[in-house]
């Protein structure tokens, strides 16, 4: 990476020139400067960039100078992003909040993260690891008027495999709200602010070159206006003499992945309901949930992005309770997530296990080798994941142009590896049913590796 980047924002037809020099370990953001382009033209614009020796501080600005906004060859979101369950894969370190999501992609494309919504333009196969890691306060020094406005995602790919990352944002765009969205990559204790090529209603689109840490920002205004959030549920029953449980409201920027919560309560029982809705940051809220108390009485919106998810309401019940009517309302009594039934009880209650099933993708994984070498009825296999929709009939004609049952099971491995994890736990289901002694072989260990 360069010791000193001079980078051009482009958003609302507004070019933040940013300059930065980086001289010390920690992540800094600094000057900002706005220069109003003409909008009709300011997809097309380009000229050349130089970067001059600038301070580190907030409040100077050495020579700047404006920078293409957009790439021609650059592929976006489209009609044929696939959407993709990641694996989960444990991580110890102190930094990231949760467990690492890996895809293994198969080929080029746009594949779109069912549980964090990151979207990737691959340019080839490869694998993708990336996490959701804590905000440190370091790298808020020096960004002045400048906040987060999303989590802050690790993300690697060894291959070099990435060309484009769409990174969710909350943002709802108006005439009247033209808020200013910019990406910060930290790497190796510098920072660099990335141009985005586009921003949509639900996506900031980069271009990268090396990854690690990516954040976005957005810039303060004096007036907040409302952004897409949600109301995550989470059950709680309470151990004791009293027959007591509690059910947390979660108010959250709709960015949160519900999976962070669900991995970090992984004790209480996820609610699935209709949570979406429009909060306005520093406005206050209470819930609707009569007959029943909630503590605090009224509670302020802020946009929390981790490293802790706390509840910011309880609903304190009986445990006799099995349903009850939940809403919530604004300062002013005006309903902003309206009133619906909850059920509580298992017979009713629609609920996500916070646990991903592994047991299947973890002995898939971990017999490969063996699978591949003694599985010699392939396409039988291949027509029951067919028959279930799991691969296409592209996937399947490959895997039967193989010439050998080892080469078919390679070529059925990476359609595996590209669906994840719930893609192995059916394909495990078929084994236990197609390859019953293979499968009690293997999970005995009596075969040699």
């Amino acid at each position: 990476m360069r010791n000193s980047a001079q980078c051009a924002l482009l958003y609302g037809g507004i070019v933040t020139l940013i300059t930065h020099t980086f001289h010390c370990s920690k992540c800094i953001l600094v000057n900002l400067r706005s220069e109003f382009l003409n909008r009709e033209d300011s997809s097309d614009a380009s000229s050349d960039c130089s970067s001059e020796n600038s301070e580190t501080t907030s409040d100077k600005l050495e020579d700047t100078c404006s920078t293409s906004t957009q790439k021609p060859e650059t592929v976006h979101h489209s009609a044929d992003t696939e959407v993709f369950i990641p694996e989960l894969d444990k991580q110890d370190h102190e930094d990231r909040n949760s467990d690492a999501y890996r895809f293994l992609c198969s080929r080029a494309g746009h594949f779109q993260c069912k549980y964090t919504n990151l979207v990737f333009e691959m340019k080839e196969k490869g694998e993708v690891m990336y996490s959701i890691v804590s905000w440190d306060s370091s790298q808020l020094d020096g960004v002045g008027q400048m906040q987060p406005a999303g989590p802050l995602y690790d993300i690697n790919c060894f291959e070099g495999s990435i060309c484009n990352v769409h990174l969710p944002h909350c943002e709802i765009h108006s005439d009247k709200n033209q808020t200013e969205l910019a990406v910060a990559h930290f790497s190796g204790g510098n920072v660099e602010i990335i141009q985005p090529l586009k921003v949509t209603d639900t996506h900031v689109i980069i271009d990268i070159e090396n990854l690690s840490y990516f954040g976005l920002f957005k810039k303060m205004q004096h007036k907040e206006y409302p952004i897409r959030a949600q109301v995550l549920l989470f059950y709680k029953e309470i151990t004791g003499n009293t027959k007591r449980s509690k059910l947390h409201m979660h108010l959250l920027p709709r960015n949160v992945p519900v999976k962070e919560l669900q991995i970090q309560y992984q004790n209480n029982t996820y609610i699935e309901t209709s949570a979406i809705c429009h909060l306005t940051p520093g406005k206050i809220y209470r819930p609707y949930c009569k007959p029943y108390n909630h503590q605090p009485t009224k509670e302020t919106f802020d946009c929390e992005y981790g490293p802790n998810y706390h509840p910011t309401f309880e609903v304190l019940l009986n445990a006799e309770v099995e349903e009850l009517t939940l809403g919530l309302l604004d300062e002013y009594d005006k309903e902003v997530w309206e009133p619906r039934q909850v059920f509580l009880t298992d017979g009713k209650r629609e609920a996500v296990s916070a646990k991903m099933v592994k047991t299947g993708a973890v002995f898939v994984d971990k017999h490969r080798e063996m699978l591949i070498q003694r599985i010699s009825s392939v396409m039988e296999i291949a027509d029951c994941l067919q028959s279930k929709n799991i691969i296409t009939g592209e996937i399947y004609s490959t895997v039967s142009a193989e010439a050998t049952s080892q080469e078919k099971m390679r070529a059925l491995y990476r359609s595996l590896d590209s669906g994840g994890s719930a893609v192995k736990e059916e394909f495990y289901k078929i084994l236990k049913v197609k390859q019953h002694f293979l499968v009690e072989d293997l999970e005995s260990g009596s075969s040699q590796a």
